[in-house]
Order: C-alpha cells, then structure tokens, then sequence
C-alpha cells in the first residue's frame, strides 16, 4: 500500500508540475462510486482514502451510512444539515467531491434542482445522459450554474451508445459541454475506443477507466481486452486535464487488489 500511495503522489507531483519548462496537464486520479456500491458511501470513502485516491465521482442513490440516519440516501433532496455533514465527511478524508453521476431526468425541474445541489456541494462536473431535446436546457443550466457538464456513453437504449450521435449533439454548442468518456461501454458496443477518443478531442471532461475480460467483465488494467496504455497516450497528446474516475462494475473478493494493481499500471505507464 505505501508504494501504491507514493505512485499515486508522484504522479500528482508529475501532472501538476512542470517537465522541461512546459506545464503538465493536471490529471485527477478518481473514484467512481459505484466501484463500491455494495457498501455505504462512508465505507466508499475510507476505502478511497486507503487506496490513497483523493478525488471521486459519486452517483445517486448510495446509502450514506454511518453518521447519518439510516434511511438516508445521497440525493438532490438532502437536508442543509445534511449537506453540510456530509461536505465535512469528504474534507475529513482529504477526498475532493468533484463530480456527480451518471444523472437521468424526464422533467426540467428534476434536472435544476440536481444542478442547485452540485452547486451547493462545490461540484466541479456532472456526469449525464440528458434526452437529446433536453440538451439545450441541461446546456443552459451548465452556463447557470457554472459546472461542466460530460455526456456518457451507456449502451443501448441509450443514444449515446453512438459515438456520432453524442459529435452531432455536441456541434456549435459551449466548451462547458463535453463527454464522460466510457472506454468500457465503447468496446462492449463494439466501437474503437482510441478512435472514440479522437472523435472528442477537447471535449473529454472524465474518463471512467476500466480493462475488460473476453467476457466483457472487469480486469486488472492492462490485462484484459482493451488497449489501457494507448487510451493513456491518446489522453495525453490531447492534454487532457480532467477526472480519471476508476471504475469497476462488478464487484469481487478480490476488488480491492485488483484496483490497487490497476492504480499502479496506470501511474506507472504515465510518465
């Protein structure tokens, strides 16, 4: 675990100092927290501190757990108390709350009080899947509230399973809207993600890293199908400066040693 935390804060030193008189795009080693969705999100985040990672992307509906009722949910509804204890919680643990998702709204009214809340909490990014008639308020609501807003890629139904539709709905639109970029879901929907990649550059918010068995389940990095290195390169000659959220969807007895081989191929072919 110590080289594990000394790799990920080198690669913190490395990313934002500067190499060769150029600075270094900042990248965010995150968590997804649906890694742990089988646990509260405090015990999300005493894992995520013991793995040394200091950002996270949290979704919706996880139990909150210890300090808080026990009915208690993260959701737009929250309590300012509520709110404030659970602001404290990640400040606790040195952990930057930096995006939420991946959200899904039918109404407008839905989607305000979720940017209100993000906003409230201090996040950086929100991680969506809008209907395309909804991008123009989501848009409008992104500029009002001042949060990136990163489109993400499910498979189908969703529409975004296409990486064309998501360049089309993109076009003419504010920098403030980009793309949560699932390499897993474009390679179980049988799309290059390098090439994927291409198609967004400039565009790429978060990236929801992950490697995938023959069985399209979860692997350690850099063991399974899809090309983690070159994914590295290609977000590298973009100068990306956004989250790297890990992500695993499945959940094991052997997560934790997975994420921690995963952390340190990652730091390791990052330099």
């Amino acid at each position: 675990m110590k080289n594990l935390k000394l790799l990920l804060l080198l690669f913190s030193l490395c990313f934002i100092g500067c190499k060769e008189g150029a600075k270094q795009p900042e990248w965010k080693m995150g968590i997804q927290t649906y890694t742990f969705h089988k646990f509260t999100l405090m015990e999300t985040l005493d894992k995520t501190k013991d793995l040394g990672i200091h950002y996270a992307e949290a979704f919706f509906s996880q139990p909150l757990g210890k300090n808080f009722p026990d009915t208690t949910y993260l959701n737009f509804d929250l309590s300012e108390e509520t709110k404030a204890q659970l602001k404290k919680e990640f400040k606790d643990r040195d952990i930057t709350l930096y995006a939420f998702g991946v959200a899904s709204y039918d109404t407008n009214e839905e989607w305000e009080r979720f940017f209100s809340f993000a906003k409230d909490m201090g996040v950086h990014t929100v991680t969506c899947e809008p209907k395309l008639e909804q991008l123009d308020f989501v848009e409008q609501l992104a500029l009002k509230y001042n949060i990136e807003v990163a489109i993400h890629n499910h498979p189908e139904p969703s529409v975004y399973a296409n990486p064309h539709v998501l360049v089309k709905a993109l076009e003419g639109r504010n920098k403030m809207m980009g793309v949560c970029a699932d390499i897993g879901h474009w390679k179980r929907t049988g799309n290059d993600p390098i090439e994927a990649l291409k198609k967004f550059d400039g565009r790429i918010k978060v990236v929801h890293m992950k490697d995938l068995n023959e069985a399209m389940e979860d692997t350690t990095w850099g063991t399974g199908v899809l090309q983690v290195k070159e994914v590295i390169n290609e977000l590298k000659r973009q100068n990306f400066n956004g989250l790297i959220s890990t992500e695993y969807e499945s959940f094991g007895d052997s997560q934790i040693n997975d994420i921690k081989k995963s952390l340190e191929y990652f730091m390791l072919n990052s330099k």
